[in-house]
């Protein structure tokens, strides 16, 4: 099941076209396929229909399966018409073009009524992890397989008695004839009652080092594997546990080699970290440019209140700088033996630390409206902010662990003793 039947590459996808003929050619593509997105109108206050600013998609059981099998088909029409993976090695499935040319599509697609990707936010996190680890046939299959929907995962890290501090994982992996058992218990897994398969981060020695553990690719669609969801004060269930009673994973599964789980781990929350960005930069949902923030103060007649004033002109900097740093990033690349870009790691916190001032700023000036809903327009809806902001501290993560990071690969801080 995790590897689909590798089909013919478009003949569309050409590693010597120009900037300008690519344009031409993907305009017309989504000319043909999609409805363009409607003009964004400015907002005012009062009109259209309140659904505040959700930090978390909680649809239905039977509205996210639709969404998933929408966004499903628009990613294989997508891939088969070359335009799923631009940037990808034309040996694997990939159009085998440079960023420039991915950078410009997704412009264009901007522009139209696409169906959510959100569900298959992974493909660019795990792929370039899986090309360089993975054996030959996890390599050569899946990578194209999350480009183009087939396949859909999700992360199998924290645990009930871990939580972001991984090398505390108790979830056991046992060999076992051309494989392995995995025993355990994983939380706050978003997706999980949706992928077809799983990265598991695992136990496979006795200690504590990062040599003990090693990462897995896992059948979700398997007996030994339980999904139950996690309902969360918001109301809705965003996320998952997901239980392992001897789920099988066969030895090609294994990613990287074994005893090379926090290597593997650590690549892909860094890659994960990165596309966080400045939170809800583009959202469109007026939050981070302010302007639904500056509204409801007005709406709520706090404009003339100066502490009030002063934590939203705070909380619009804060998303502005945070914006500033995921584009231009940063030139230091950390502490000695670090090369990777630590603008991930500020980022994630930053989009916390935005979230919570725009989350506190709310509670001041909605106040006990947030409680229950009178009908008045603006107040209520912003309970889905106020009640999901916390989760954006664990998710990728916690706040603490990604501190720790920071401390010590790039300001080059002692660890812990």
């Amino acid at each position: 099941m995790l590897s689909a039947s590798l089909e013919k590459q478009s003949d569309s996808g050409h590693v010597d076209e120009d900037l300008e003929s690519f344009t031409d050619r993907a305009r017309a593509f989504l000319d043909e396929n999609l409805p363009p997105k409607p003009g964004r109108t400015a907002f005012v206050w009062g009109e259209g229909e309140d659904i505040g600013v959700k930090l978390w998609e909680e649809p239905d059981s039977e509205e996210e399966r639709n969404r998933l099998s929408e966004a499903r088909a628009w990613r294989r029409k997508r891939f088969d018409a070359g335009f799923g993976w631009l940037d990808g090695p034309r040996e694997l499935g990939g159009a085998g073009m440079s960023k420039e040319f991915q950078r410009a599509y997704r412009r264009l697609e901007r522009n139209y009524q696409t169906p959510s990707d959100s569900y298959f936010k992974l493909d660019r996190v795990l792929s370039p992890v899986l090309i360089d680890r993975a054996g030959e046939s996890i390599r050569s299959t899946l990578p194209r397989d999350l480009h183009r929907g087939d396949v859909m995962g999700c992360e199998l890290f924290s645990e009930p008695d871990a939580g972001s501090d991984l090398f505390s994982a108790r979830t056991k992996a046992t060999r076992t004839e051309s494989g392995w058992l995995l025993n355990g218990q994983k939380v706050w897994t978003s997706d999980a009652h949706l992928a077809d398969l799983g990265v598991v981060f695992a136990r496979t020695g006795t200690g504590t080092g990062k040599h003990d553990f090693t990462s897995f690719l896992l059948d979700m669609d398997q007996t030994g594997v339980t999904v139950v969801p996690l309902r969360q004060m918001t109301g809705g269930a965003a996320f998952n546990e997901v239980y392992l009673d001897n789920a099988f994973v066969p030895d090609d599964h294994v990613v990287g080699q074994v005893g090379e789980g926090w290597d593997v781990t650590r690549e892909i929350l860094a890659r994960e970290r990165a596309g966080i960005g400045a939170g809800l930069v583009q959202g469109g949902s007026g939050l981070a440019n302010g302007t639904r923030l500056t509204a409801l103060v007005r709406a709520m007649g706090a404009e003339d209140d100066p502490l009030i004033r002063q934590e939203l002109v705070k909380t619009i900097s804060g998303f502005w700088s945070a914006k500033q740093l995921t584009s231009h990033g940063s030139d230091r690349p950390g502490a000695p033996g670090y090369r990777s870009d630590p603008t991930p790691l500020v980022s994630k916190l930053a989009l916390g630390s935005n979230l919570r001032s725009a989350s506190h700023l709310v509670g001041e000036v909605v106040g006990p409206r947030l409680a229950a809903d009178n009908g008045e327009w603006g107040t209520f809806s912003w309970n889905s902010l106020v009640l999901g902001e916390p989760g954006v501290h664990i998710f990728a993560g916690t706040n603490e662990i990604v501190r720790n990071s920071l401390a010590e690969k790039v300001l080059g801080l002692p660890r812990e003793s």
